[in-house]
């Protein structure tokens, strides 16, 4: 019988004995109350058997589902009984004040029942690793602690926060001991979202006993394993019996982890005690608990899940935390495959992390308290996986806009559209790809927008891309802004300064266009062929004659001198007619900032143009002007 088979018995078997118990129940007269947690139960279970039924589960959740046929059966004391012969007038009051015993036990049990299998319904039953991605306040930590409370014997939960102390022992321990005390210890919170009361002189010791406790439990068990199991190895060995394998413990595994992750140092335990280290390149050796915090969450991680239990659940919780760049992918490579065995549940906000995962990604979209979270499947899409990922964590809508992250543009539309996500991208067409791509996801809360400038597109292509959330405005260099006239009269009393400082860097700019006006021009006419390339294709041809003739007709549409000739006598004309708001808009030209920097007497006009603009928010419409009504609303 497979391993399925057996769980369907299992709950066939449950099932008979649940109802039956609910027979004794009302007999006993127990109450509306504990009749309906019978029901709850026996409905949870028949729904269990149902999924059982039609899905392939791995070992895991065959091994979770069992301990909850386990647990379950014994809140509820007559399960064994198979008849109701045993109920009089006499004793079924005390029957019944026995099972009302285990009321409020089977209310939380319930509760915990309910939480697995809308949790593990919603992901499908995954039979790879998980990664769970949200901000900061998307209630991670509390649904660390609640698969905490659901996985009590098939798996362990690693809190963001540790505090790692690292024990001095003065012997070896009982290995039967310390494996009680690690299965205890693995099924109790650890977290320090707790607290005390001050009363009566209270403090915080015995929380921080507690979760402080932890290394030395961890270690012990392993040093008291590697202690049995080479005493047994050498007890063969003095009986005369030949040996083949040398024993190699789980303490020596995770000696061999760590090693293999810092060059620099050699963690052993040659005493069979206490762990130390010495340097590669020679030197004396050193206790663990002088450790760097890196190389101890190192330690503490290999050490902890080297000794999770067989087929289980694993949950992380910020696995990232403490750890260097360089060592993280490679120790969550490592420990992936070294517990093949068991399922990683990972809940980060580290979207480098994230991506560097092969595994499931799923996005806790909202949490409210305490226990209610939207949990969503992150779908396949045209955005890049970490562009995706973080847009996804984002509680205000997205702006796509041309520009590299870090960069001036990024700042000038944080600080002009402070109500979005702002998002730079590589190009003009990623800017209208990517915009497209995120308003297609699904169960999304938030909006793309996109910006792009609209000098080298056709009115008729804006007006269709306008449809699409993609919007123009009237600069083909953001930077071009801080030339504003209203706002250059602005700057100029900052700097004690009268307007005729402003028309002189309005003759400058134009000045400078009649100078560049071929460079200008070429560069346009080059974009402008890019974009034609990227924005089109060649009809479809089904005979080589065919094909000439669309590529013919495709490329005949590039008209160079037509299009040179054209762009060249309307930048004129705008030079003719001292147009200077027209030069701002269709002049591309980084070196603008040193006319201003040459009339203000300064070398730092873009720094101090934007920090003007980040301290005086009641200026910032002087520029929103420039750009969509749906975007300044």
């Amino acid at each position: 019988m497979t391993e399925k088979e057996t769980l369907v018995q299992n709950l066939e078997t449950l099932l008979i004995k649940l109802k039956r118990h609910k027979e004794i129940s009302n007999l006993c007269d127990v109450g509306e109350i504990m009749l309906g947690l019978h029901d709850a139960i026996i409905s949870y279970f028949e729904e269990v058997k149902d999924l059982v039924a039609i899905n392939e589960l791995s070992t895991n959740y065959i091994i979770h589902f069992q301990n909850d046929i386990n647990t379950s059966l014994r809140l509820f004391p007559f399960h064994s009984r198979e008849n109701l012969d045993f109920i009089s007038e006499e004793n079924k009051e005390g029957h019944g004040m026995t099972i009302n015993q285990n009321k409020l036990s089977l209310e939380k049990h319930l509760e915990l029942l309910k939480f697995n299998i809308d949790f593990f319904k919603k992901l499908n039953f995954f039979n790879s690793n998980i990664v769970a991605i949200g901000a900061n306040g998307s209630g991670k930590t509390t649904l660390s602690n609640e698969l905490k409370k659901y996985l009590p014997t098939t798996g362990i939960v690693i809190s963001a926060q540790k505090v790692l102390i690292i024990p001095t022992f003065s012997g070896v321990s009982n290995f039967n001991d310390t494996s009680t005390k690690l299965g205890q210890f693995q099924t109790i919170d650890k977290s320090t979202k707790i607290t005390y009361s001050t009363a009566s002189q209270g403090n915080s010791w015995s929380i921080m006993t507690q979760i402080g406790g932890e290394f030395q439990v961890i270690l012990d068990n392993l040093i008291a394993e590697r202690s049995v199991i080479r005493n047994e190895y050498f007890n063969t060995l003095t009986n005369g019996q030949v040996v083949t394998n040398v024993p190699f413990t789980r303490l020596d595994r995770t000696l061999e982890i760590w090693n293999s992750l810092i060059q620099h140092r050699i963690l052993e335990c040659l005493d069979g005690i206490n762990i130390t280290l010495k340097p590669v390149l020679g030197g004396d050796s050193y206790p663990a608990y002088q450790m760097s915090d890196g190389e101890k969450v190192a330690l503490y991680l290999i050490a902890h899940i080297i000794q999770a239990p067989s087929s289980g659940f694993i949950v992380i919780d910020e696995p990232e935390m403490y750890l260097h760049k360089t060592i993280l992918k490679k120790l969550w490579d490592i420990l992936e495959q070294e517990r093949k065995d068991c399922i990683f549940i990972y809940l980060t906000h580290d979207l480098e992390f994230a991506t560097s995962r092969t595994a499931k990604k799923i996005w806790i979209k909202s949490f409210n308290h305490p226990n209610n979270w939207e949990i969503e499947n992150i779908p396949s899409n045209d955005l890049p996986e970490a562009l995706l990922l973080e847009l996804l964590g984002s509680r205000k809508n997205i702006l796509f806009c041309e520009g590299k992250k870090g960069g001036a543009d990024e700042k000038i539309y944080n600080i002009l559209f402070p109500n979005f996500t702002i998002t730079p991208v590589a190009s003009c067409f990623s800017v209208i790809n990517y915009t497209k791509a995120f308003n297609k996801l699904e169960g999304t809360t938030t909006v793309a927008y996109g910006l792009i400038d609209s000098d080298h597109h056709e009115a008729d292509r804006l007006d269709v891309l306008k449809q699409e959330n993609i919007f123009s405005f009237a600069m083909t260099e953001l930077e071009n802004l801080f030339f504003d006239e209203d706002f250059l009269k602005l700057l100029a009393k900052r700097f004690v300064l009268d307007d005729a400082i402003v028309e002189k860097i309005k003759l400058d700019v134009i000045k400078s266009l009649e100078k560049d006006i071929e460079l200008q021009v070429s560069n346009f006419i080059s974009t402008k062929i890019n974009y034609y390339f990227s924005d089109s294709h060649v009809s479809k041809g089904n005979t080589l004659e065919s094909v000439m003739q669309n590529y013919t007709k495709f490329t005949d549409e590039i008209k160079i001198h037509e299009w040179y000739y054209a762009r060249e006598r309307k930048l004129k004309e705008i030079i003719a007619d001292n147009n200077y708001l027209k030069t701002l808009s269709i002049f591309n030209n980084k070196g603008l900032k040193t006319i201003a920097n040459k009339h203000f007497k300064t070398n730092d006009f873009s720094n101090i143009a934007l920090r003007y603009l980040q301290f005086e928010p009641s200026n910032h419409d002087i520029l929103r002007k420039y750009f969509p009504n749906e975007l300044v609303q």
